[in-house]
């Protein structure tokens, strides 16, 4: 009777502290977004309709402008040719700031839930190593992240206006170096 009874305390424990430990990871690692509702009247997104965004392989791309993000590093500042792709799941808003040639490449994963967001860089490639699943990938910090929205929450269809500015470490000890990118972005929820 002893054992029966502290194995449903043991139960119960773990049932309560489940969603307590979910509720404390979504107040402490994910940060909160800000909402400007002026933010599509910025001057920015009129210069981006008149303009065409930069790719790798061709000049420039058929539509407009999606966004002007610029990351800095330790050694190098420049543009890049960031493609914006927004969606929206069941869960969670999927902003994604994507360079690439089809085979290879990276960029910047802002996901939100509700009026939270966490930013992670990340890289795909098409070249599998043997024991490639072994690879937990490259050590990064979130050292700064902002988000602003025109708004609180958004539906397929909806045009999104944005801006973002965060601060990354890449690597640890003497290899480390810091990631400053920043930038304003524009789009439709698909």
């Amino acid at each position: 009777m002893r054992k029966i009874k502290r194995l449903l305390l043991f139960i119960g424990i773990v049932t309560v502290s489940i969603p307590v430990f979910i509720a404390a990871y979504y107040f402490i690692a994910l940060k909160q977004n800000e909402t400007d509702p002026y933010l599509s009247k910025n001057p920015i997104f009129k210069i981006f309709d008149k303009q065409k965004q930069k790719t790798i392989f061709v000049g420039e791309s058929e539509g407009g402008k999606s966004n002007n993000l610029i990351i800095k590093t330790d050694t190098d500042t420049g543009e890049e040719f960031y493609n914006c792709y927004i969606s929206d799941n069941k869960l969670s808003l999927d902003i994604k700031f994507s360079v690439g040639d089809g085979f290879s490449g990276g960029g910047y994963e802002l996901e939100i839930i509700k009026n939270r967001h966490q930013l992670s860089p990340y890289h795909y490639t098409d070249v599998i190593r043997p024991f490639d699943f072994l690879d937990t990938g490259e050590y990064f910090k979130i050292l700064e992240s902002r988000l602003i929205l025109n708004k609180d929450s958004y539906k397929k269809g909806d045009s999104i206006y944005g801006y973002t500015a965060f601060k990354i470490q890449r690597r640890y000890g003497p290899e480390k170096y810091i990631e400053e990118g920043k930038g304003y972005f524009k789009g439709i929820v698909n």
